[in-house]
């Protein structure tokens, strides 16, 4: 049996924050906060495509932003004065984490929580084209070190 192999171009990093202590009047300004995430997709070289926001009684607020590369979305507890902020980005041009920095500083936030997570399959990775019995398994390995989860890597 003759196996070819390709290469992929299959990458993206996936960006996950919970941000604490927010001041009151940043978390309930959500002008503020679609502002700061503005500055930070675009200091990310990531491009909006579109934005969809949801304002919630008694309170809280989301907003998702569709990019070219994919998205990002930020969920609003101004009760605990805390947010979730989840960014998505397809390739290796953008820099996904600066969304969450900007937040942060734009926030006055006083403390959060980052996680980068390294997806997809590094373009020197070379799988064959037909494989007996495909559908393995990958093993996922955390290296707690750097905060950074690589598949199969």
């Amino acid at each position: 049996m003759d196996v070819m192999s390709v290469a992929y171009e299959f990458v993206g990093t996936h960006v996950f924050a919970d941000i604490y202590d927010v001041p009151a009047e940043h978390i309930n300004d959500n002008e503020l906060i679609l502002q700061a995430l503005r500055t930070g997709i675009s200091d990310s070289g990531a491009t909006i495509c579109s934005v969809q926001t949801k304002e919630f009684e008694p309170s809280g607020f989301t907003a998702v932003f569709l990019l070219s590369e994919s998205h990002v979305a930020v969920h609003t507890y101004p009760d605990t004065q805390s947010l979730f902020i989840d960014t998505f980005t397809c390739g290796t041009t953008c820099k996904p984490e600066k969304v969450v920095e900007v937040l942060v500083d734009s926030l006055q936030a006083g403390n959060y929580r980052m996680s980068v997570i390294q997806r997809g399959m590094p373009s020197s990775t070379r799988f064959p084209a037909e494989l007996p019995g495909s559908g393995s398994q990958q093993e996922d390995s955390i290296d707690q070190g750097a905060g950074r989860a690589l598949a199969g890597i």
